[in-house]
């Protein structure tokens, strides 16, 4: 009786301590927590909770690490959880996860719906369901399920990087990188957060480079504790770095180690595509295309590949990528607030106005106007960007009765605007007509948002000085004094 009281306790403790070190969810911690489940099975081969953790560790460091040799494992695992009928989230989210891997969505579907009918809620289980919305396309409702998880275990850093890694896949950098802070607040060496972070901030127009490279330093260091998805991170952090300052040749040296760890990165793919993009590589259009064809249902690769082949000159390329996204997306529905279905391209603002970009630029005029107004009609985030594009395109096409509305409800003398480029093209058709001094109102209101948002004053100057220019031309010399008073206190 007391030997078996001292293997009961014995067993607890394992097992306590490798839920302790798995809630780390860094490799070297997820490793030392199969050790120690390892030893609890050496003791109790017939525990269904330590098989269906040891199930869920080896699948973390298989689906989200790749390491391959973690599948057969994981599999193992989980069989003999299912066979111990373990109830245990480890096991169900394990077991949503396996069915994805196999590329069977609807069994997955099949069993989440019949895990939520008997009223089985875990952090775990919103993971899975929203790698499986994921995988369907529904992005919003993945995203308010990797919310609901990472509320749910805050103190645990695995589920608000997930959350950070599946709004890096969107593009939306900024509220990717709150989240991998959020993830770090739980603990501050989780290494995929780290680099997560330091690749939303690049993302979001190349912050934080040397700190980026410094951390990229670190980790390489230290190889023992990575595993091949975050070598390929730490060597795509590098890459985003180099072409954040116009170095093309490190960055694909940087992307070849990176996707040599790990063959399908897509954002290793991604900044690959930018990087021959940048160098004028007629391969560009390519890359994009691989990159969206290793995950179709990541819009990162199609809107950012839009942008970026319509800066180099490849309008046709940049068209044929949303091409490819609409493809992916044209039968994804949604369901609003008040339960009802709908496409997710009509509610999609971002993809009508990177349509519309690409068709103005293409000298699709009407089809542009039309691709805006799609975006319009969302009534979402995207909204005071699509109506600038269509009041500047109205301006293009030299009618600006019909643009000007447009840019006053953007651009408002109360100075609440968060547009510049709004109020500066307000303040070019002020000045077309004649009312320089709300030509000059508009001007200054437009520089000093784009200042308090960040842009520097090498990009900023040059167009105040434009404007004093072209007021000593237009015969308004008192008014070009003034205004270069007020923006030299500007500047200052």
């Amino acid at each position: 009786v007391v030997h078996r009281g001292q293997v009961r306790g014995q067993v607890a403790s394992h097992f306590k301590a490798a839920r302790a070190l798995a809630v780390r969810d860094n490799p070297t911690q997820l490793r030392e927590a199969l050790a120690e489940l390892a030893a609890l099975e050496r003791l109790d081969a017939e525990s269904p909770d330590a098989q269906a953790l040891s199930a869920d560790v080896n699948a973390r460091l298989w689906l989200e690490h790749h390491q391959a040799e973690a599948q057969a494992e994981a599999r193992a695992h989980l069989a003999r959880a299912q066979a111990l009928e373990s109830r245990s989230g480890e096991r169900y989210a394990t077991q949503v996860l396996v069915l994805l891997s196999e590329g069977k969505a609807p069994a997955a579907a099949d069993f989440l719906a019949d895990l939520e009918r008997q009223g089985a809620r875990s952090p775990k289980l919103s993971l899975a369901e929203a790698r499986l919305l994921q995988a369907r396309g529904r992005l919003a409702e993945a995203r308010q399920a990797l919310s609901r998880a990472s509320e749910d275990a805050w103190r645990e850093p695995r589920y608000a990087a997930a959350q950070g890694e599946a709004l890096l896949d969107e593009g939306l950098a900024a509220p990717a990188a709150e989240a991998f802070k959020k993830a770090l607040n739980a603990n501050p060496e989780h290494l995929r957060a780290r680099l997560g972070l330091a690749l939303a901030r690049l993302y979001e127009g190349g912050t934080g480079a040397d700190e980026a490279e410094r951390l990229v330093t670190d980790v390489l260091a230290s190889p023992e504790a990575l595993t091949p998805a975050l070598t390929a991170r730490a060597y795509t952090v590098r890459a985003a770095r180099a072409l954040a300052g116009g170095q093309t040749a490190p960055a694909l040296q940087a992307l070849d180690a990176a996707l040599a760890a790990s063959p399908g990165d897509v954002h290793a793919l991604v900044i690959k595509a930018r990087a021959l993009a940048l160098a004028k590589d007629p391969g560009a259009r390519a890359a994009f295309e691989a990159a969206a064809a290793q995950r179709p249902t990541a819009p990162l690769p199609y809107l950012d590949g839009a942008r970026v082949l319509q800066a180099a000159g490849d309008g046709e390329g940049a068209l044929a990528l949303l091409d490819g996204y609409e493809r992916a997306f044209r039968d994804v529905r949604v369901t609003s607030a008040e339960g009802k279905s709908t496409g997710a391209l009509e509610r999609d603002d971002r993809y009508w106005l990177a349509r519309g970009q690409v068709l103005e630029a293409l000298t699709h005029g009407e089809d542009a106007l039309a691709a805006y107004d799609r975006a319009l009609s969302v009534r979402g985030l995207q909204r005071a960007r699509a109506q600038y594009a269509k009041a500047a395109l109205l301006l293009a096409r030299g009618d600006s009765t019909a643009a000007q509305p447009l840019l006053a409800e953007l651009a408002p003398e109360s100075g609440q605007g968060t547009l510049p480029e709004a109020y500066e093209a307000l303040g070019r058709l002020y000045f077309a007509q004649g009312e320089y001094a709300l030509a000059c109102q508009h001007h200054y209101l437009g520089l000093s948002r784009a200042r308090a948002q960040g842009a520097s004053l090498e990009t900023l100057r040059p167009r105040g000085e434009e404007l004093e220019r072209r007021l000593l031309g237009a015969g308004q010399k008192a008014l070009a004094q003034t205004w270069k008073q007020e923006t030299e206190a500007l500047w200052r």
